[in-house]
């Protein structure tokens, strides 16, 4: 694979070495992180302690380490500020029926919904139609009021603060990124526009080859502080410095689409720079503090005190909802209109088709990328916002449902677990829909 088919699989699974797409999956019972028992007791025995060189590897550590990232990283808090917490109402009935849902799974075989999620190693799902819970479910011994790292479904949030700037004119999206980051001016950045960043169109020297140790991924998880620091290590250890260390592609900006984290921590930087605020304050004036949320969140910072605005925000799955909520509903949450209609019409209204194949997501057919979000244009124009080790929002506005999903999959890459979700999706939509009628 070279650096302009690679497909956007994980930020971290440079961690894991060569354990891949190819590796035999542990049984799901087995790794059970009530059966792990992971860092417990005073201190932990040598072999269920884990530290920052371990948050990835071996599995199953990241059973424990994805739900206290805090714990390893540094990290900054995003505040739900002093609104009273918005209490998501519940309707019984549909749990059971949403539990024995059977659909065709990837395999031509029947798979229930049940087997669905521990297939996926869910730590964490809960599913709404029209504002109202319909089911909700961990894996034993997930916390439930614990933040758990969100990994790329981070880049939404930042696409839509974005979004909403450019809607306010703050922000102009045909403007080259070297007007708010001269720093980049020598980059692969260069004559590339805000908007090209926003849909990843704009074409850098980066790979995210996740199980080459010397892939371009690897710097950047340095950079950001995820992977430790060789001692005879001379690139950069922190974001500001490694951006500008990133040269130019071998296409032209706005041609075809290819998944790259560097290119949201360069929004992250231009957001920054626009507003005069971190990412976490940013997101916590804009969003988080009106939602009603029950916990703060947070992001987890490089050594230099900068957001992995590709990456590192956390938060606790009833939460998580809620913000899904707000977007399903146009903006519109907990009695004010958090973002614009129009950012979440902007989004919806998806980005190139043609551009998106060039990428090489067979699994995702008929998919486009806008604005840091995952457009499927199927009947019922469900869109969604993607994480790796199989972090999820999936709206679909036509049956007003909402799913979010928190997950540790061994496995990074959404190729794996996507052939399923789409199926499952499906499934749940056309259960929902005669539920309304």
């Amino acid at each position: 694979m070279n650096k302009s088919q690679i497909m956007g699989v994980t930020l971290a699974t440079v961690l894991l070495s060569a354990q891949g797409a190819a590796a035999e999956l542990p049984d799901p019972e087995s790794v059970s992180t009530d059966r792990l028992q992971l860092m417990e007791g005073f201190p932990p025995p040598a072999d269920k302690q884990i530290t920052h060189a371990g948050f990835m590897r071996p599995y199953p550590n990241p059973r424990w380490s994805f739900h206290h990232a805090r714990e390893l990283f540094p990290s900054r808090r995003v505040a739900r500020g002093n609104e009273d917490v918005y209490v998501l109402p519940r309707v019984d009935g549909l749990e059971q029926q949403i539990a024995e849902l059977t659909f065709t799974g990837p395999d031509g075989e029947p798979m229930s919904f049940v087997q669905y999620l521990d297939s996926t190693y869910v730590d964490g799902v809960l599913i709404m139609q029209h504002g109202k819970v319909l089911f909700e479910r961990y894996q034993p011994g997930v916390p439930e009021n614990e933040p758990h790292i969100l990994w790329s479904v981070t880049k939404s949030v930042v696409g839509l603060l974005a979004t909403q700037l450019i809607e306010e004119g703050e922000l102009d999206p045909d403007a080259l990124v070297t007007r708010y980051l001269p720093e980049l001016g020598n980059s692969g950045w260069r004559g590339a526009t805000v908007q090209q960043v926003l849909d990843m169109t704009a074409d850098i020297d980066y790979s995210e080859i996740y199980a080459d140790r010397t892939s371009d991924v690897a710097k950047y998880s340095r950079a950001a502080g995820m992977s430790a620091v060789p001692h005879d290590y001379t690139g950069a250890k922190d974001l500001y410095s490694y951006l500008p260390t990133i040269g130019p592609g071998v296409d032209d900006h706005g041609k075809a689409f290819r998944y790259r984290t560097t290119h949201t921590e360069t929004l992250g930087w231009i957001l920054r720079r626009v507003t005069g605020l971190s990412t976490a304050a940013l997101i916590e004036q804009r969003i988080w503090s009106k939602l009603g949320a029950e916990q703060d969140g947070y992001m987890l910072l490089d050594s230099k005190g900068t957001e992995w605005a590709g990456a590192g925000f956390n938060v606790t799955l009833r939460d998580l909802a809620r913000f899904a909520e707000m977007v399903r509903l146009n903006g519109e949450f907990n009695g004010q209109q958090v973002v614009s209609p129009g950012v979440v019409q902007m989004i919806r209204e998806g980005g190139d088709r043609e551009a998106f194949k060039a990428a090489g997501r067979d699994f995702q057919p008929g998919y486009s990328y806008r604005n840091q979000w995952w457009i499927s244009h199927n009947d019922d124009g469900a869109f969604e916002a993607l994480g790796v080790h199989g972090q999820m929002i999936h709206i679909n506005p036509a049956v007003g449902m909402v799913m979010v999903r928190l997950s540790s999959h061994p496995v990074a890459t959404s190729a794996e677990t996507m052939p399923a979700t789409i199926s499952a999706m499906a499934a749940l939509a056309n259960l929902l829909r005669a539920n309304a009628d």
